[in-house]
């Protein structure tokens, strides 16, 4: 009888690891990022600069796209290189929000350089009825007139694909590949310029977000964040507590990438709240990391110790994934 039924559980997992790849590509075809259509001003003094984008990862963090599933992500006609991928639409997202930054070749005679340290997208999928989940990691060092300062981006999306694996594409790798060109390029032009859009513009985005909500209203969300601009927090405090779970992770992220320092016990209290998914926690980590400020280094610090203490755990090993962009 044992041996029943450990050969039927053998069964089962040899099952569900054939429905988990079943209709899986073995390549996804990522479309071209969409530069974002809101101008930045400058602050004064503004120079244009030119910049070699340098490929420093290291070991594991080599494997652009991997997980649960093994696939490739081609872009072009061709599998996507991180390096060149991100600076070919990091320039169209710059030009288009009015930056004087241009890329040019590694070893360019006075041009300043930056380093990317991590771009990777991770997949998992707990089952073959589960959501196909990604996470999107990115981090730069990028040259500033105070100095080298590190950029990041992080994105968590998942869909269940119902008909075929063709309904993940766009919400689980082409939206956060944008999303993490769009948000290194103002977390850029915030540091290195001082850049934010006007005003209005903030207005406008707002206006939008509450005349009409889709399920693509999360990335207008996000264009708050990427705005730059303090006036645009107001807007997403009662998001951070909102029913869509996407609008909802966006908000919280953009709180950090806006720099809402006088957030912090807002971010910490999402984040110690057992009560909420894990999503909102990660984005709360998250966005505290992106603060920049002594207390939210030291916070990271403290938690990066007791989840590399915890274990191997999903949950463990995600998080302190997301603590190390900043660490």
């Amino acid at each position: 009888m044992r041996q029943l039924i450990s050969h039927l559980r053998l069964c089962a997992v040899i099952a569900g690891t054939s429905i988990l790849a079943a209709c899986a590509p073995t390549q996804y075809l990522v479309k071209s990022p969409e530069p974002s259509t809101v101008t930045y001003q400058s602050g004064s003094g503004a120079a244009a600069g030119r910049v070699a984008l340098v490929d420093n990862r290291k070991g594991t963090e080599r494997n652009f796209f991997g997980g649960t599933l093994t696939s490739t992500l081609q872009s072009d006609g061709a599998p996507i290189e991180p390096t060149a991928f991100l600076r070919k639409h990091m320039q169209a997202e710059m030009k288009a929000r009015g930056l004087p930054l241009t890329f040019v070749d590694a070893g360019t005679a006075g041009a300043e350089v930056a380093k990317l340290e991590t771009f990777r997208v991770q997949n998992h999928r707990a089952s073959g009825f589960g959501p196909f989940v990604t996470f999107t990691f990115a981090a730069l060092d990028v040259p500033t007139p105070s100095g080298p300062k590190r950029v990041t981006a992080f994105v968590k999306r998942g869909k269940v694909p119902v008909w075929g694996f063709d309904e993940v594409i766009e919400p689980t790798l082409n939206q956060p590949l944008s999303l993490a060109v769009k948000e290194l390029s103002a977390k850029w032009a915030r540091d290195a310029y001082g850049a934010k859009a006007p005003d209005a513009a903030v207005s406008q985005l707002a206006a939008s977000l509450s005349a009409k909500r889709d399920g693509d209203s999360y990335l207008t969300v996000y264009a708050l964040g990427f705005t730059n601009n303090p006036a645009a927090i107001g807007h997403l405090l009662p998001l951070v507590k909102d029913a869509d779970e996407n609008v909802r992770l966006a908000a919280i992220s953009s709180l950090g990438t806006l720099k809402a320092t006088g957030q912090m016990k807002l971010l910490k209290d999402i984040y110690a709240d057992r009560g909420v998914i894990w999503q909102d926690r990660a984005m709360a980590i998250k966005a505290i990391g992106d603060l920049g400020t002594d207390e939210s280094r030291a916070f990271l610090g403290e938690e990066l110790k007791r989840w590399e203490a915890a274990g191997n755990q999903n949950e463990a090993t995600w998080t302190a994934n997301i603590i190390r962009l900043y660490l």
